[in-house]
């Protein structure tokens, strides 16, 4: 009986250039964003990936921040994905908003493109007070307890760091064509189309808004039944 074997061909011989990097903060439409990227068939990371070897799931910023300590290339261990959206990692030990490697991101991959996911900067506070992250704590009680400070203090910490971060990466990326700001208020799929042109095709059609506070109030519900 003649046995026909089909080698899986490595995943990272799939993935397509040019790199996609959302650095912008979470909530922000990240999961909008990872949605819309995977529906158009890009290899897309959203806050963790798997490993190629066993398929463990990481947090991309622990990864991303222990390749930039060791000096090795941002993307090592996950190369093998094409975008990159929500770079956070928080515990009640640690904070890592990776979103600030964007100076790393780029000059690994100057070809890359960059999106800074915008937003109202207080419905953005709301959105992350009102986030709640499961069985593990707060959102808002973690980040409070990993940088030693009360958690009415933690806003006004999310401000600045906010504040901070766009105009940083404003400034960097000045008059770049790689570059795009995107409101998730008022922008959509159009400009992203236009954005990538067509070193990335994308469908139009394939954008659904998700993660809002109705959905996860839905998930939530539908668990605790």
């Amino acid at each position: 009986m003649l046995g026909y074997f089909f080698r899986r061909r490595p995943q990272s011989t799939l993935v397509r250039e040019p790199r996609i990097f959302v650095i912008g903060f979470n909530k922000c439409g990240t999961k909008t964003l990872h949605g819309f990227f995977k529906s158009n068939s890009i290899q897309s990371a959203h806050c963790n990936y798997e490993a190629q070897s066993d398929g463990q799931r990481t947090r991309i910023a622990t990864t991303m921040r222990a390749n930039v300590e060791a000096g090795r290339p941002i993307l090592s261990s996950m190369s093998h994905y094409q975008a990159f959206s929500d770079l956070i990692t928080l515990t009640e030990k640690e904070v890592i908003e990776a979103n600030s490697y964007f100076r790393e991101m780029h000059s690994a991959h100057p070809d890359a493109f960059f999106i800074l996911n915008d937003r109202p900067l207080e419905s953005w506070v709301k959105s992350r007070l009102n986030h709640e992250g499961g069985p593990s704590g707060s959102f808002v009680g973690r980040y409070a307890a990993a940088f030693g400070i009360e958690r009415e203090a933690v806003p006004a910490l999310w401000r600045n760091q906010y504040i901070e971060h766009k105009n940083a990466v404003l400034e960097y990326f000045h008059g770049h064509d790689r570059f795009l700001h995107f409101d998730i208020v008022k922008d959509g799929p159009e400009e992203l189309k236009s954005f990538f042109g067509s070193a990335v095709p994308v469908r139009t059609s394939r954008w659904v808004k998700r993660g809002s506070a109705e959905e996860r109030a839905r998930i939530h519900r539908k668990r605790s039944s």
